[in-house]
């Protein structure tokens, strides 16, 4: 593990932005710790403790973490969910009497998308296999932070995304396969192939899979202030 993190540490030091600096705890499975410092300009790795809690924690299984280093999955997909009370495959640990507050959850959102993945730059696989349930749909983020969001969905039928979300960005969601439909406002719109729907800030909007065997398969952007 140590020399896989070590080859991830050495792709991120390229990507990460100088002023990105902290610390970030790694626990994977029982037995493993590692600590991961980022300075000004160099990213380092060494094994640690695993009851070591004095910084922000990352905790996953060996599955887990498996599955980032052969890259089936990247950080934010193992960490997404749809509130930050759930659980998810990459787990958060606080130390005692921390908040996730914005600054820290902006350096999680940078770390998470791209330190354990060891191309340069950054490459991210999509489809259902590199995905997780997340929304009702499945889920691949491929960008968090600085006013953006974005991921891949691939949606079954009889699956929907949404219910009852007042998002305070706006949002995109551009069709890159198969088919569905959106319910924006209380419009109904029909989704196919190259189709690019616009969400207005705090609007209710549903995408579902209704009928056909095909995945409806999109893009999803978030931006603004707030994203």
């Amino acid at each position: 593990m140590l020399e896989d993190l070590k080859k991830m540490a050495e792709s991120y030091q390229i990507k990460k932005p100088p002023d990105l600096k902290g610390k970030i705890h790694l626990l994977i499975g029982e037995d493993y710790g590692f600590l991961v410092k980022l300075g000004k300009s160099n990213v380092e790795v060494k094994e640690t403790s695993v009851n070591d809690t004095r910084d922000i924690g990352l905790v996953m299984s060996e599955d887990t973490f498996s599955k980032l280093n052969s890259g089936e999955w990247n950080g934010m997909t193992a960490a997404g969910r749809s509130s930050m009370s759930e659980s998810a495959p990459l787990d958060f640990r606080l130390p005692d009497g921390a908040e996730m507050d914005d600054e820290t959850l902006q350096i999680m959102y940078h770390f998470l998308t791209h330190f354990f993945s060891k191309d340069y730059p950054t490459i991210t696989e999509l489809g259902r296999s590199h995905s997780r349930k997340v929304h009702g749909g499945n889920a691949a983020p491929i960008a968090y932070g600085n006013g953006i969001r974005s991921a891949y969905y691939t949606i079954q039928k009889g699956e929907q995304i949404n219910e009852d979300e007042l998002d305070p960005w706006d949002q995109v969601f551009t069709v890159i396969g198969g088919s569905g439909k959106a319910l924006v406002d209380g419009k109904e719109i029909e989704l196919e192939k190259n189709i690019s729907v616009h969400v207005p800030p705090k609007t209710e909007h549903i995408v579902r899979k209704d009928e056909g065997e095909d995945d409806l398969e999109l893009i999803w952007i978030a931006y603004g202030e707030k994203a």
